[in-house]
């Protein structure tokens, strides 16, 4: 019994005859016929009488007792038609979206935010994980995009490896200047201080020293400049940052370092400008092209309006 079936002999009681259901429905009365014969066939019982002595269709003692079950089956069926349909504009308004431990990150903050707010409906998901890792999940599928920082003398070509021809890879903006959020008791009245003046602090990085290539070039531009100034660079790893880290700074001799000011404010720290600082990173947005999911391609819109606006 096929659900076309199903749904007919289901509405079928509701009308005089099948010539009578044929001007409503969008089957023909010899459909009608097939469909009610292939049920009743494999039912191995007849659901209807059909008389030429009555105009009235009437279900035979066994149609009456199956027709609450089967109405109840043509419910369950539309229901999960219905739940099928959910799914699929949900999964049209899904997006899943990858970005680095690191803290805060103005420019993609005001793209998702942007996206958002063009679609109030879509449901998006965040998920922060070393470089490497995002770009295993963006290729695997388990990921729509993703917002990657690269080090300058990084090779992307190299650092892509066999993923190139499944990468997309957009720029968005140079980061070439460097910050650290200090307790404000230090260095009071300066907005800029020298890699050498924080000698005495303990670097916070918000990205663990693994196996990720682009971790190790993260840090190693910290080092080449400390070993310029002379200085033994110390640091700790924090695998992600969140408001518990200034705290930390408030209290001890730590830099929290990050490539811009956050908008947010935080009592008793203050964020100073690193003025001998040469590294730099590139800010990338990244999807497969094979990816088609229509909100993807509302992201990707705003990316490119975004990159616009900075132009100007």
């Amino acid at each position: 019994m096929t659900t076309e079936e199903l749904s007919l002999i289901c509405e079928l009681p509701n009308y005089s005859s099948f010539l009578d259901a044929s001007y409503y429905l969008p089957y023909s009365p010899s459909v009608i016929t097939k469909y009610v014969n292939n049920v009743e066939q494999e039912l191995g019982m007849k659901l209807f009488i059909r008389s030429s002595k009555s105009r009235d269709l009437q279900l035979t003692n066994e149609g009456k007792v199956l027709i609450d079950s089967l109405n109840r089956m043509n419910d369950d069926w539309s229901y999960i038609k219905r739940q099928v349909r959910d799914l699929r504009e949900s999964d049209d308004r899904r997006i899943r979206i990858g970005s680095q431990p690191r803290f805060g990150n103005r420019h993609e903050q005001r793209i998702v935010t942007d996206f958002i707010f063009r679609i109030p409906t879509a449901q998006v998901s965040m998920t922060k994980s070393p470089a490497d890792e995002l770009i295993r999940n963006l290729v695997a599928g388990r990921l729509d995009a993703a917002f990657i920082t690269f080090n300058n003398a990084l090779d992307l070509d190299s650092y892509f490896a066999g993923h190139g021809e499944k990468i997309l890879a957009t720029p968005i903006v140079s980061e070439n200047d460097m910050y650290v959020g200090v307790s404000d008791k230090h260095f009071r009245g300066r907005e800029e201080v020298a890699l050498k003046e924080l000698e005495d602090f303990t670097f916070a990085f918000p990205f663990p020293i693994d196996n990720d290539i682009q971790s190790v070039w993260a840090v190693r531009s910290w080092t080449k400049i400390a070993e310029e100034k002379g200085m033994d660079l110390k640091y700790l790893n924090l695998q992600g940052y969140d408001s518990t880290v200034f705290e930390m700074a408030r209290h001890k001799k730590i830099a929290v370092t990050t490539t811009h000011v956050p908008s947010a404010k935080y009592e008793g720290i203050k964020f100073l400008k690193i003025s001998d600082w040469t590294g730099g990173t590139n800010l990338y947005f990244l999807r497969c092209p094979s990816n088609r999911y229509p909100a993807l391609r509302q992201l990707e819109q705003c990316v490119e309006d975004y990159k616009r606006s900075l132009d100007h």
